[in-house]
């Protein structure tokens, strides 16, 4: 079973290492990339990632050196007889076992750089859902303020009406009660944008300004017979093979390091008007402990691993399952809503406001249409804003998401 899962691991792999690129339809919007950009170039934890590549860097540059110095041992004695002694020796990597510290030293550094690259998309994927909220709650601020201003009118061309005498008390109070809502509301989006912005400059390390306009379409998922090739390539999925990958190793490097090397040394001295050469070899004798706890250990340790690259695996297909189907549902209503939603309110309010001005319909009626009118305006921009979030949730979990910010427009 254990060979099993470690050659399912090794094609795994393979597929990673052979795959095509493939990139998602459509392309970012102009100057995403540079914002994107911008914030990795800051970032501490792309710094701290590029210190990590930079230590395993230096970590391989050891491993290739020899594991054993040579010794120099000198001896003398002033007594009858003097006596003096110079020797030199040296441990031999019977077993190689620099060649099994290389290739470890050495996959941890792709490690790292895959690492990276895993951590460039996390970020960038943050990034742009807190780019998308804040351009979100920014468009519903305005939609909040338009509300402000319309119940406003409302308002004033009810005072008027009461003091004609074609309005009631009660009617008057409706339309300053419907004004004082829309107040509070504005001041709920001010704060919820407030904290957008908040969270949009802790993630990027600096602040938005004016956010953009999110795009009117978006591009289209690829089609799910595709997802093997894209799970494959996938950042986090390749990091999850070099870990078990490495884990592997490691029980070579382990089995090695654990056996004794030889030590073979050449001295050369005086004793009394005596010359005196000698060789020397010694052999460190494994009988109390031979080491081999640590072996078991690392293949445990493997296992480990490779059950972790599966479930990693698991986790982003249905990731990405989950986000396509989201993202096509999301898709399919902002289509209908671009269509039909927006022409139609727009000719709603207006014609709301000419049977309420020729009475045949009531303040409170009125009212309470406009408020869905306009609470269906607020919808539409939201459903925009999970559209964008839909979006990017699915270029991250199909690892496409570097391949549409660079791609060109």
């Amino acid at each position: 079973m254990k060979h099993m899962m470690m050659r399912a691991v090794c094609g795994l792999l393979g597929m990673a290492l052979a795959t095509p690129s493939f990139a998602a339809i459509g392309s970012a919007p102009a100057g995403m990339a540079g914002l994107v950009a911008r914030a990795l170039e800051t970032s501490p934890e792309m710094a701290a990632a590029d210190a990590a590549i930079q230590a395993a860097s230096e970590r391989l540059a050891g491993a290739g050196l020899p594991l054993n110095n040579p010794e120099l041992e000198a001896e003398a004695e002033r007594s009858d007889v003097n006596t003096f002694r110079l020797g030199v020796s040296q441990t031999i990597d019977w077993y190689d076992k620099r060649a099994a510290f290389e290739t470890v030293a050495r996959a941890r550094l792709a490690l790292a750089r895959q690492s990276r690259e895993a951590l460039a998309q996390e970020k960038a994927q943050a990034l742009l859902q807190a780019l998308g909220r804040t351009a979100t709650l920014d468009a519903t601020l305005a939609l909040a303020r338009e509300r402000v201003s319309l119940l406003g009118r409302v308002a004033r061309l009810a005072a008027r009406r009461h003091a004609a005498g074609d309005l009631s008390q009660v009617d008057l109070q409706l339309a300053q009660l419907a004004q004082a809502e829309a107040r509070i509301q504005v001041a709920r989006a001010v704060s919820e944008l407030i904290q957008a912005q908040a969270d949009f400059r802790q993630v990027a390390g600096f602040p938005l300004g004016d956010p953009p306009a999110l795009p009117e379409r978006l591009g289209e998922p690829f089609p799910a017979d595709r997802d093997d090739d894209h799970l494959s390539r996938h950042p986090a999925m390749q990091a999850a093979l070099l870990e078990a990958r490495i884990a592997r190793q490691e029980i070579q490097r382990a089995d090695r390091e654990r056996r004794a090397d030889p030590t073979v040394g050449l001295a050369g001295g005086r004793e009394g008007d005596q010359n005196l050469l000698g060789l020397s070899l010694s052999l460190p004798l494994q009988v109390r402990n031979d080491f081999s706890a640590e072996v078991r250990a690392t293949r445990a340790e493997a296992l480990q691993a490779e059950q972790q690259a599966h479930q990693t695996r698991l986790e982003l297909r249905t990731r990405l399952a989950a986000g396509r189907a989201r993202y096509l549902a999301l898709s399919d209503a902002w289509a209908t809503w671009q269509k039909t939603g927006q022409r139609n309110l727009e000719r709603r309010l207006a014609a709301l406001e000419r049977l309420w001005r020729a009475g045949e319909i009531g303040t409170s009626d009125y009212l309470l249409q406009l408020q869905q009118t306009l609470d269906t305006r607020i919808a539409g921009i939201e459903l925009k804003g999970d559209l964008w979030s839909a979006w990017i949730d699915w270029l991250a979990a199909s690892g496409t998401l570097n391949d549409w910010l660079i791609t060109p427009n």
